[in-house]
């Protein structure tokens, strides 16, 4: 309560704080990486970054788990299924998405079918029975979709449509045309003939001659029939590489703003699934779209398209600059949903390890394998001969224990021996203890520790817990795996939280000599579909219209952009009866620049007058000084995109270096030393 108080109650900050900064200790250390976490949740693809418009295309959405029976409301086979939250039975409305109009009377009657299917992938498609002429209707009866929460619709734009369609009773003719949220037109219409027999794909471009934030697509019937249709897609023209990509240009624009310096995917929990028949199976996510099946997942929405597939996933770290760094499965299961003997040891299933192992050397040949490989070969048929920045690959996640210890050293030998430049990377597990000292403590335990070069350590807890374990690294053995966190979270109020987790990566720049590397998280979230809550601050907000840079976002962008390679003890020295510490800061050098870098983390309400002790001599050193401020009412959203931003001042100083840091801030400053004469 204490901590709380302090990061909450105004008046708890103690005036006058120095920061002394011993640059005669020098410590060599790598630049941290920072990256992404992507995974599949809230809309970050499908309804975010993915362009398509049309939202549930294949009809597949409400397809449930494959491989895991309810009965009585629950699931069958798993832990307490009664317990909630991602354990509660999946539903959803088979036509999610799509609509009849009108509602009352419509001649126009749509259903989802299993029925002659497109493929054996593909096994779901829309029905669509029309009773009578829709002249006779007043013209008003037409299928509608309204996309992920309303299409961004824009006057002069060309949008690629493309469906497939089986006519079964009676030749179709079919209008396609863009709407308002009101149904009135935005296009002219793409009409289409479709005669009886097999299923036929169409494609056409049309253009908008208005605009909308919440528009559809509508479907006009000119005559009565029965016919199918599946793989309806709405996709803009100018997606990013000029219209050569499948993703949202503005989005995009965010993510190379950002520049990754490596993507980690797909995830997360979603390479292990609940089961073996819900694991990522990216063989299924490359090629056309008509044969991707997409698949139910553990998170909200629960289902994904598979649009951004593997082979996207690598185009977008060829776009954004970023080494890929792709998750492969170790054949276990989320623990959650495994069962466990008396003494708590999970019962894992036993699996032909070969055919992941397998599985893992065939996505690594996708990525960067000749064209002369069988899936080198295929890379090249979907577009791309050249490699992929494939450089990481990390075996399971959140896995733990004697089994997938066992596996990981068969997985690991494998890949070595057939890619020995691949960096391998190592789980711990997920869950809470005190202060979370199971992680490394775990590494004796594997069959080889030698064989863990980069430990994957996530950390979910609370912003008191990030306070109290600010000096968690240091404790950790040299010179020991690389440090790498592949996801963190801090529970608490906003923003206290998001700085929170910048504590977390002081703390990491003091023990960079570990080689760290960073996934930051969560990337995006769909602004509708989390209730427009400001609450959640994820790295970018998007809706139909635009993509939103958030304080977290800056947070992380400033230090990625702030990188040092040698760090300096910079220790804060607190007032006597000051209370529980709100004032975190690193000090380094980056050579590139010949520029000192000092970073403070404000916690608390309350501004801070802060000495800078140990830096500058009696020449002015110029300095650039940029400051990063949140109240907990103050956060950017796609209405409001710019409540708060990085602020930057350039100044002369000298010692004694003083500067006042705002309440909840990060503030950055970057002193030159060439009126210094260079780096001491």
């Amino acid at each position: 309560m204490a901590v709380i108080c302090a990061l909450l109650c105004p008046g708890t900050q103690a005036a006058g704080q120095t920061i002394s900064i011993d640059t005669g200790r020098p410590k060599k250390v790598a630049p941290i990486l920072y990256g992404f976490h992507y995974e599949e949740i809230g809309m970050i693809g499908d309804g975010g970054l993915h362009a398509e418009l049309v939202r549930n295309r294949s009809f597949e959405e409400a397809t449930p788990p494959r491989g895991i029976a309810v009965q009585d409301g629950l699931y069958v086979g798993i832990p307490n299924p009664s317990a909630g939250g991602n354990k509660a039975v999946f539903q959803a409305d088979p036509l999610t998405g799509w609509e009849a109009t009108p509602l009352s009377y419509s001649p126009i009657s749509i259903k989802r079918t299993a029925a002659n299917p497109l493929n054996g992938r593909n096994t779901y498609s829309m029905e669509v029975s029309v009773s009578r002429d829709i002249k006779d209707a007043g013209g008003r009866a037409a299928i509608f979709n309204k996309g992920y929460f309303g299409m961004n619709i824009e006057a002069g734009k060309d949008y690629s449509l493309s469906f497939h369609i089986l006519a079964s009773r009676g030749d179709v003719a079919l209008d396609f045309t863009l709407t308002d949220e009101n149904g009135l037109p935005l296009s002219m219409p793409a009409g289409f003939d479709a005669p009886r027999g097999g299923w036929r794909r169409f494609e056409a471009k049309i253009t908008a001659t208005g605009s909308a934030a919440h528009g559809m697509l509508s479907i006009t019937p000119r005559a009565g029939g029965t016919f199918q249709l599946d793989v309806v897609s709405l996709m803009p023209a100018d997606t990013w590489d000029g219209g050569r990509s499948v993703f949202r240009s503005d989005i995009m624009r965010n993510l190379v703003d950002y520049s990754p310096d490596f993507i980690r995917f797909p995830g997360g929990c979603l390479v292990h699934g609940i089961n073996h028949q819900t694991m990522y199976r990216w063989k299924q996510t490359i090629g056309d779209i008509a044969g991707r099946p997409g698949a139910w997942s553990k998170w909200a929405p629960y289902y994904r398209t598979d649009g951004i597939g593997y082979h996207e996933f690598l185009e977008l770290c060829e776009y954004t600059g970023a080494k890929a760094m792709y998750v492969t499965s170790a054949g276990m299961v989320c623990t959650e949903f495994l069962q466990r003997d008396g003494d708590r040891t999970f019962r894992h299933e036993e699996v032909d390890l070969d055919y992941y192992i397998g599985d893992a050397l065939d996505a690594i040949e996708y990525a960067i394998g000749p064209v002369n490989t069988v899936w080198g070969a295929e890379r090249a048929k979907n577009g791309h001969p050249a490699p992929f920045p494939l450089e990481y690959v990390e075996i399971g996640n959140e896995d733990s224990g004697p089994v997938y210890y066992q596996r990981y050293e068969k997985i690991f030998n494998a890949i070595r021996a057939k890619y020995p430049h691949i960096k391998l990377i190592a789980n711990s597990n997920i869950g809470r203890t005190p202060e979370d000292d199971r992680k490394r403590e775990r590494i004796p335990q594997f069959a080889d520790p030698s064989h863990v070069e980069i430990f994957d350590e996530h950390y979910y807890n609370t912003v008191e817990w990030a306070v109290r374990n600010h000096r968690k690294f240091d404790a950790y053995g040299r010179p020991g795996p690389a440090l790498f966190i592949g996801e963190l979270g801090m529970d608490g109020p906003y923003p206290v939280k998001i700085l929170a987790e910048g504590i977390v990566k002081l703390s990491m720049e003091r023990n960079a000599d570990l080689r760290p590397m960073m996934a930051d998280r969560p990337l995006m979230r769909n602004w509708d579909f989390i209730g427009r809550s400001s609450h959640m601050q994820p790295l970018l907000l998007h809706d139909s219209r635009t993509s939103v840079k958030t304080f977290n976002y800056y947070l992380c962008k400033l230090f990625r952009d702030n990188k040092i390679d040698i760090y300096y003890p910079a220790e804060t020295e607190m007032p006597a009866g000051s209370g529980s510490q709100t004032l975190f800061a690193s000090a380094g050098f980056d050579s590139a620049s010949g520029e000192y870098v000092v970073k403070v983390i404000n916690m608390s309400a309350d501004p801070a007058p802060v000495t800078l002790a140990g830096l500058g001599g009696p020449k002015p050193m110029r300095a650039s000084v940029t400051t990063l401020t949140a109240a907990g009412d103050q956060a950017n959203t796609p209405a409001d995109p710019a409540r708060t931003v990085p602020s930057v001042a350039v100044r002369e100083m000298k010692a004694p270096i003083k500067q006042t840091v705002p309440g909840y801030s990060l503030t950055v400053c970057r002193f030159s030393t060439a009126s210094q004469g260079g780096r001491p």
